[in-house]
């Protein structure tokens, strides 16, 4: 849902400073369903599994209880997404999504330190070559500017 809003917030921009933000919320988007498809397979996976153990109820199992919703965590994921995105244009594209990189990686626990400070550093890297050097495209400089 957002990211539809994003889009149609995108097609007001000139071609030039929607071109990067058309193509991050294209990736949103596929990687989005990606996710739902993933979520069905796996709670179908789940019903699966929960079916073979109703069928040897007669065994002492344990059923497992699919994972809860983490309400809070979620807040807090949402509001550290828009936090980015506010700060985005004033202090600059190259300065807040490493931040953001690391801050949402080791918020979610996603994977190890080195990891994290490789995907920030290389994925802010690899967008400056791109598309500042290659495609000579504007990005939000902010307070480099």
């Amino acid at each position: 849902m957002f990211a539809l809003l994003f889009y149609i917030k995108a097609i007001d921009m000139s071609e030039s400073a929607a071109f990067l933000p058309k193509i991050l919320i294209g990736l949103i988007i596929f990687l989005s369903i990606g996710t739902m498809i993933e979520g069905y397979h796996r709670e179908k996976k789940h019903i699966v599994l929960k079916k073979r153990i109703d069928e040897r109820s007669d065994e002492d199992e344990v059923q497992e209880e699919p994972a809860k919703l983490n309400i809070p965590r979620i807040i807090v994921f949402v509001i550290m997404i828009a936090t980015y995105i506010f700060l985005l244009k004033p202090v600059g594209y190259f300065i807040m999504t490493p931040i953001f990189a690391l801050s949402a990686h080791s918020f979610l626990k996603a994977t190890k330190i080195k990891n994290i400070l490789l995907i920030a550093v290389g994925f802010t890297v690899f967008v400056y070559v791109l598309f500042v050097a290659f495609l000579k495209i504007p990005i939000p400089m902010g307070i480099l500017q």
